[in-house]
């Protein structure tokens, strides 16, 4: 029995070795600093991350409470998703139907309730989970 043992253990090692992921990782974090796309990435991300902490925006999602900020989020992305359905359909080379501006239409109307109710919905929300 003793071979056996040998032999599956010297198949695995040589089919499965040991991986130090974290040399790696370091090898590759390196490999990609040291290229000029890995450079360029990495000024532009710095250079996104120094307007967003600059920006109106931000200090505008700062001054909402934290609590109501995620759900006028939400409304604002179904207005979003609402207007884009809305000129896609627009500039469709077929017609797509008479109803065709209803749904989109009802998502702007909801996305805008939902901002509009932002603070009472949070704290309706807050009431149930506690």
């Amino acid at each position: 029995m003793g071979w056996w043992r040998f032999t599956r253990l010297a198949l695995e090692a040589l089919t499965a070795p040991e991986a130090d992921t974290g040399s790696c990782d370091r090898a590759m974090e390196q490999l990609a600093r040291d290229s000029r796309l890995g450079r360029a990435l990495h000024r532009a991300s710095w250079m996104i991350r120094a307007a967003w902490l600059d920006s109106r925006a931000r200090r505008m999602l700062a001054g909402v409470q934290g609590d109501v900020a995620p759900l006028r989020v939400r409304g604002w992305v179904m207005v979003v998703t609402g207007a884009t359905a809305l000129a896609l359909n627009a500039i469709k080379p077929t017609p797509v139907g008479p109803l065709s501006t209803l749904v989109p239409s009802l998502v702007i109307v909801a996305g805008v309730l939902v901002m509009l109710m932002a603070g009472p919905l949070s704290r309706a929300i807050l009431h149930r989970t506690s």
